[in-house]
């Protein structure tokens, strides 16, 4: 049996999660800011990714072992960009950082990102500012001071911080005797998929389902999540694994021409292109 954490596990992806984990014995935790709506078996801890305090106190009523973190918990968009950026990414390194000193030899950590953030590498000038910081207050702070330079789509600005932070920290995990991974869903059915619709407008939200036949279930999700978790892989890490039904394969191998997108049509006319 292994002690599992699982942030965000009150709905959507975390809650699948929770499920499909329930009845292989693992002493299980939930960390979230809503508590689940019934008993559910698990243990329930309050816990805010935007702030340390909570973070830390958290943290304190977990068991002093801990096998295996997965970072689940996210939102789409906030009144302060600020505060995406802080549950997504900085909220995900501070507890990440926390619970590793407590895993013994073999534990993983797995994170959940997105196919938005899977272009960081072109983007790496953007964010190492951000990655280089040591602390939450201090993540939280050149946030607020640079907000200038990712205020117009904080979500994905976060996801490129969660996927550079995971294929960096591998080393780390190396040292620890740990592995850390990520996965970078598509499309996925939740509470937060009005908000997506509406970032990438609906029209190529729809084209974006139309390459693989439809948007991904919560359980979809978990089950590669919960894969990561129990099956003996440890030699994985520093991954980013795109779990969008090909969509990512069929964009780098060529079968998607995203020149037909939506998105493309529109910048085009912009340029005046076509």
């Amino acid at each position: 049996m292994s002690t599992i954490v699982v942030t965000g596990g009150t709905t959507g992806v975390g809650a699948a999660v929770l499920d499909l984990l329930k009845n292989q014995g693992h002493d299980l935790w939930n960390l979230d800011v809503v508590a689940p709506p019934s008993s559910d078996g698990n243990a329930f801890v309050s816990c805010d990714l935007s702030d340390q305090n909570s973070i830390d106190a958290a943290a304190g009523e977990l068991p002093s072992s801990i096998d295996r973190l997965i970072n689940v918990a996210g939102i789409a968009a906030a009144k302060e960009p600020a505060k995406v950026v802080a549950v997504n990414f900085l909220g995900l390194r501070h507890l990440t950082e926390a619970l590793s000193q407590r895993m013994p030899q073999g534990g993983g950590i797995s994170c959940v990102s997105s196919i938005a953030g899977r272009d960081w590498k072109r983007r790496f000038e953007r964010i190492q500012p951000l990655l280089e910081t040591r602390t939450m207050a201090e993540g939280i702070s050149w946030c607020r001071d640079n907000a200038v330079g990712y205020e117009r789509d904080p979500y994905t600005f976060s996801k490129r911080c969660v996927t550079a932070f995971t294929l960096l920290w591998a080393q780390t995990a190396i040292s620890k005797g740990l592995q850390i991974n990520c996965i970078s869903p598509g499309g996925i059915e939740t509470q937060l998929s009005p908000t997506f619709r509406k970032l990438m407008g609906s029209d190529h939200s729809d084209w974006v389902d139309e390459q693989t036949g439809g948007s991904a279930s919560p359980k979809d999700i978990a089950e590669v999540l919960v894969m990561l978790a129990t099956q003996p892989c440890f030699w994985l890490n520093g991954a980013d694994i795109p779990v969008d039904r090909g969509y990512t394969a069929g964009m780098e191998s060529g079968w998607i021409d995203f020149e037909q997108s939506p998105a493309m049509q529109k910048i085009k006319a912009k340029r005046g292109t076509g």
